[in-house]
């Protein structure tokens, strides 16, 4: 089925290596005790991914003809099964329990390649979010080409994606002390707002400031359609008052809102807001699109997440 469930009510836990759940489950069990999200509702994945038998196969000549038996093979994944993946999945669910104050979540174990697994479960099961650390690769090294994540990003998995960076912030600091919100008038956009709306709206008090960014895009001024930038500018002030309204009317402190408008590569410009602000959250609608599409016209979603380091991701499917 399609996910239908409201925004954090249904959490999927990925379980890659113990180095990134660690980063990962702090934010888990903050976002589990905001929206009192029961134990029912969060579950951990660690997916089998075949990677427990490049040892063997190193020591296969294939060109001679030899080959692994179906019998070996059972039991280096039963090993790979006992040793790892079942000891690695009962750590963290003790993690997850310390962070959420008590949830207790369940473990499935799941074989394939790990971003379609994911992604046919939020899709099948109705997970409404993921979070996800990611790997600690410095700032503007390159795409994520490969890893879990671009391959999320690249496919409808229907859920939002929570980014944890692999470089944490000071613990003192509220991830939603400074949290900017990337407005244009996209359903996407749309839907970002109003998870956006719905978790700091519990939060007023660790709020210092809400940045409401719209985007003026130079290629208005090469419109196909022969819209004007001045009709597109008109547009984005109204994404971004309806944006002010929503936060206001879920009880986000009014006064801690700030509306702006800039005009620019809208990838480019939300990164370089995200920097002059230091802002601790980024929430970004993420719009479906194919990799041949993205590698021609660009990817907001892939500009913040290459370039946004130390600040977690929420982005909205």
């Amino acid at each position: 089925m399609t996910n239908q469930l409201p925004p954090l009510s249904r959490l999927l836990l990925p379980v890659g290596t113990m180095e990134t759940f660690e980063r990962a489950a702090p934010l888990a069990g903050l976002l589990i005790r905001t929206m009192e999200i029961g134990a029912d509702r969060v579950d951990l994945v660690h997916v089998v991914a075949g990677s427990f038998l490049g040892k063997r196969f190193k020591s296969v000549d294939l060109t001679a003809g030899e080959t692994v038996s179906t019998e070996e093979l059972q039991r280096l994944r039963a090993d790979y099964l006992a040793e790892t993946a079942e000891p690695l999945l009962a750590t963290c669910t003790r993690m997850v329990q310390q962070e959420s104050a008590g949830r207790i979540p369940a473990q499935l174990l799941r074989d394939g390649d790990p971003a379609k697994v994911i992604g046919s479960l939020c899709a099948e099961h109705g997970y409404s979010t993921l979070i996800m650390s990611r790997r600690r690769i410095p700032a503007g090294t390159g795409w994520l080409t490969g890893s879990v994540t671009a391959s999320l990003l690249h496919r409808h998995a229907g859920a939002t994606i929570y980014l944890v960076d692999g470089t944490p912030r000071s613990p003192e600091e509220s991830p939603f002390a400074r949290t900017l919100i990337g407005v244009d008038d996209a359903p996407a956009s749309e839907k970002a707002v109003a998870e956006a709306a719905l978790l700091l709206s519990r939060v007023n008090e660790q709020i210092e400031r809400v940045i409401l960014v719209h985007v003026l895009d130079q290629s208005c001024y090469y419109n196909e359609d022969g819209a004007p930038c001045s009709q597109t500018s008109l547009s984005g002030q109204r994404a971004l008052e309806q944006a002010s309204t929503t936060l206001v009317e879920a009880g986000v402190d009014p006064e801690k809102i700030t509306m702006v408008i800039h005009f620019g590569q809208p990838g480019t410009v939300l990164v370089e807001e995200a920097l002059d602000c230091d802002a601790t959250m980024i929430f970004i609608g993420k719009r479906d699109r194919s990799r041949m599409a993205q590698l021609y016209l660009g990817s907001v979603c892939n500009d913040i997440v290459q370039n946004c380091r130390q600040r977690v991701l929420a982005l909205v499917g």
